[in-house]
């Protein structure tokens, strides 16, 4: 509570902490869903939604570079791992911001580590910069909702409504979540079957 009253108190340079905090999490690969969460606790949707999305698209590009130079021969190596990314490589090269965003939508990569892995594919870097922060934008706004719901809750505030509310109207938007990541996967693997069989 102590730190959240410090960033509060810090204004605009709570916010910039906060992201940079947040981008560094992202590129060292820290899971980020409490992070994004707390966001909707300090900031609320709209502001919490836009911090996490330009900080995860900084991470991200970061990640890509750093994965596209830095460390390429060991991303290649770790590439090997995943054979539905090397599947999907063909079809990234000639539809770019189409796959990064349907893939972005339907997480079948881990987020951090996708960053890197997508450095050494043949994705050039403005499809793969705008795939993934629109791809990105529903789930941080599912989980910035939830923390800006967690507050709510907690806050002891008579004006809200009952939680019921409030986890209804998550529960809601997280099964459009969830339909429309299934759709994704979905066009992913038609993509893939298409790949495979040219």
């Amino acid at each position: 509570a102590e730190t959240v009253t410090q960033i509060q108190d810090m204004g605009p340079s709570g916010v910039a902490y906060f992201g940079f905090i947040y981008t560094i999490a992202e590129i060292l690969a820290i899971p980020a869903i409490p992070l994004t969460a707390s966001a909707g606790y300090l900031f609320g949707v709209r502001d919490g939604t836009l911090i996490v999305l330009l900080s995860a698209s900084i991470a991200a590009s970061i990640s890509f570079f750093i994965g596209r130079t830095l460390l390429r021969s060991y991303v290649e190596g770790i590439l090997g791992e995943y054979p539905k990314l090397q599947k999907l490589d063909r079809a990234i090269s000639s539809q770019g911001f189409k796959i990064m965003l349907l893939v972005r939508i339907a997480p079948i990569f881990p987020f951090a580590l996708s960053n890197y892995l997508y450095g050494v594919t043949s994705v050039k870097f403005w499809p793969y910069f705008w795939g993934t922060m629109l791809g990105f934008a529903p789930g941080t706004f599912a989980y910035v909702y939830s923390g800006v719901v967690g507050k709510i809750l907690t806050s002891g505030d008579d004006a809200a409504q009952p939680w019921y509310v409030y986890a209804g109207g998550l529960a809601l938007f997280s099964g459009f979540l969830k339909i429309g990541g299934d759709i994704a996967s979905d066009i992913i693997d038609n993509i893939e079957d298409e790949e495979n069989t040219s």
